[in-house]
């Protein structure tokens, strides 16, 4: 059985190309062939998630092919030296471990269809990054539109927003009533779904979570650099809390700033490179969701904090969900301080990965159980 993975695609973050992994290795493990991408946008969609009526009637304006070479930009493919550098190791970690389809760019759903050969799909899954945030994904092609609906099914979709907006809630309920099965990956969404379509969507932990430590193990590779024997781990994608400096200088520990592109040769670390730093850190800080992830995990001392990114709303329910669930609440930290915390205890770690695996059995039949074509043993 043939199942095509719809999820985003970003050659500079972590989490989505290991969550791409995880996802695929999961489907893989239970027999399917898989192939991952559908990165695209056209014409239709560029216009519908612009909010400006004057700048959709530009957009309408402006020939497709010219849009083509903008989005080559604003995708990065024009970008400086260092950028190119790690863009390329993603590439080079996605080439050895997925199956990808080209980046492709079509004009409707028609062409898509024709362009990925859809007939020869069983079935097609959506997640499990936030593919259904309102703010810049929710696109048609991730609610599966250019399929037919027996074939739609999410696994772990993320919609990172406490709410819907307003103007796409009507959207968003017919695109979720499509579906042919839902599952997420935070609390949130599934009351959302629930208050758009009075469906239950099940509640499923991100793939990074259900693969096996030993699994993450396989694919860990230290980076080609010299590095401190100890160290702190500071992973963040918006800005850096005064809290972490304060932290290191107390414990008197190096931080390796991994988004930081003060040194260069941390900044493009591959993604097995990157679960390498984090597994042997002494102290992880971040405000990732899969360094979160990956540290419960690799059982590591971590400390989360809330985001604060200009233009980006709040994303924190995907990680209360985890903290949460998990008992670990007391690791998210306020920015300006840490108050340190007793280690997490062998005893609980153990119950939070005994938890997981049985979540994971679960998932994969439920799962399972919504393709009509699957033999269920």
């Amino acid at each position: 059985m043939k199942i095509g993975i719809v999820t985003i695609i970003d050659y500079e973050n972590y989490g989505n190309r290991l969550q791409n992994y995880a996802l695929d290795r999961l489907l893989r493990q239970e027999g399917f062939q898989t192939k991952s991408g559908l990165v695209f946008f056209s014409r239709k969609e560029w216009v519908h998630h612009s909010s400006s009526f004057l700048i959709k009637t530009i957009k309408k304006c402006i020939p497709f092919f010219l849009y083509r070479i903008y989005h080559r930009r604003a995708s990065g493919r024009i970008v400086e030296p260092l950028r190119v550098k790690r863009i390329k190791k993603f590439k080079e970690f996605t080439e050895e471990y997925i199956d990808t389809f080209p980046y492709l760019y079509v004009k409707n759903d028609k062409d898509l269809r024709k362009k990925i050969g859809e007939p020869e799909f069983d079935y097609f899954i959506v997640g499990s990054d936030q593919v259904w945030n309102p703010d810049y994904e929710g696109k048609d092609y991730e609610f599966l539109l250019f399929t037919d609906k027996k074939k739609r099914l999410s696994f772990a979709a993320s919609m990172g927003v406490e709410s819907i907006p307003e103007n796409c809630k009507i959207r968003y309920k017919n695109m979720l009533n499509s579906m042919k099965y839902i599952s997420v990956r935070e609390e949130r969404a599934v009351d959302i779904v629930r208050e758009l379509t009075g469906r239950q969507a099940d509640l499923v932990s991100d793939p990074t979570l259900l693969l096996e430590k030993r699994e993450w193990n396989d694919i860990v590779r230290k980076p080609r650099v010299d590095m401190k024997k100890e160290y702190i781990l500071a992973y963040f994608l918006g800005e850096i809390p005064d809290a972490v400096q304060k932290f290191a200088e107390n414990k008197q520990l190096y931080v390796y700033y991994i988004n930081s592109r003060k040194d260069a040769d941390i900044y493009s670390i591959n993604p097995a490179e990157f679960l390498y730093m984090l597994k042997y850190a002494k102290y992880v800080l971040t405000d990732s969701f899969h360094a979160v992830a990956f540290s419960v995990k690799f059982e590591k001392e971590f400390y989360v904090f809330r985001r604060v990114q200009s233009g980006v709303s709040d994303m924190f329910s995907r990680i209360e969900t985890i903290l949460r669930r998990f008992e670990l609440q007391s690791r998210e930290q306020g920015r300006k301080t840490i108050f340190e915390q007793a280690p997490v205890s062998r005893e609980h770690w153990k119950r939070i990965e005994d938890k997981l695996m049985a979540e994971k059995a679960m998932a994969m039949d439920q799962l399972k159980k919504n393709m009509t074509n699957v033999v269920m043993e």
